[in-house]
């Protein structure tokens, strides 16, 4: 991969990018052709794909006014997190280019930003929108972000999908983030001398399948079947309901250690997946 940013001082950034990729499935996971005699189901005359070549270049335009970091030697914090951040990009693959064999174009937008209530706390709202133009295998549809680990992160990424649990060429999300900052804590006389601060996340996608990307519904051999696992899908195509998990924290803990909560709310009979969990980080507030 060849990464080139520019940025100036108006808070405008251009990133270009080059990229040559070979993915492998590895464990159980397999890529079979969706050429069997039925759309959708694997049978004894599908061919298994051992790898995929894509030959891909992006570019993403950013603007964010008023953004201003700390610089150490290794990396930059930022440290205006009011102003909004806009950003949309787009990814172009090219067939017959250094081995590449899929032509396709993704496209990506997103705004963030913070909003402050005075003593309520602060709301960190982040959006983001995208859609995959062309017929393509489910590796190159848009997969949601999935957080596999019970590490606990301040991106729009999702602490209780499985990975590739959703298979999209149209999403949308939508992250929000409520910092109550001690408003509840603070009248409770023992909580309050410990300074805990507490907090709240919602998180929702919303997706959709077009035809030409289903193998249920197309019998394009370019296509790949979804991925199962003992027999049993364990990727999905949404329906009208969104998905969402919800989850309430408590930060601040030691001054160190913020732990939260997380459910599940929609999709919860799906085979496989976790309904609720756990996570954490450490986290220094000053």
């Amino acid at each position: 991969t060849l990464h080139y940013e520019l940025e100036t001082n108006t808070g405008f950034s251009v990133h270009a990018m080059a990229r040559h990729r070979n993915d492998q499935p590895a464990g159980i996971l397999q890529y079979w052709k969706n050429d069997g005699r039925t759309p959708g189901v694997r049978g004894d005359n599908n061919t298994l794909v051992r790898d995929i070549t894509t030959a891909e270049l992006g570019v993403t335009l950013r603007y964010a006014p008023g953004e201003t970091f700390v610089n150490t030697k290794q990396r930059r914090v930022p440290i205006s997190l009011d102003a909004p951040i806009f950003s949309i990009s787009h990814t172009a693959g090219f067939k017959g280019v250094l081995g590449g064999e899929y032509n396709f174009n993704m496209t990506e937008a997103s705004v963030r930003k913070r909003f402050w209530l005075g003593a309520w706390g602060k709301i960190d709202v982040t959006a983001r929108a995208g859609a995959q133009w062309n017929t393509v295998p489910f590796p190159l549809l848009n997969l949601p972000m999935a957080n596999l680990s019970y590490i606990t992160q301040h991106n729009e990424s999702f602490n209780l999908i499985n990975n590739m649990e959703f298979l999209n060429d149209r999403y949308a999300s939508l992250a929000l983030t409520y910092d109550m900052n001690g408003k509840l804590f603070n009248r409770l006389p023992l909580i309050k001398k410990l300074k805990w601060r507490e907090t709240f996340r919602v998180r929702g996608l919303w997706g959709t399948l077009t035809d030409k990307n289903n193998p249920y519904k197309s019998d394009n051999a370019d296509l790949f079947l979804f991925p199962m696992r003992n027999g049993i899908p364990t990727s999905y195509v949404m329906g009208k309901t969104p998905y969402i998990e919800a989850s309430v924290g408590v930060y601040n803990i030691f001054k160190l250690l913020h732990i939260e909560y997380v459910r599940r709310l929609t999709y919860t009979d799906l085979p496989g997946v976790k309904k609720d969990g756990i996570r954490f980080m450490i986290m220094m507030i000053f």
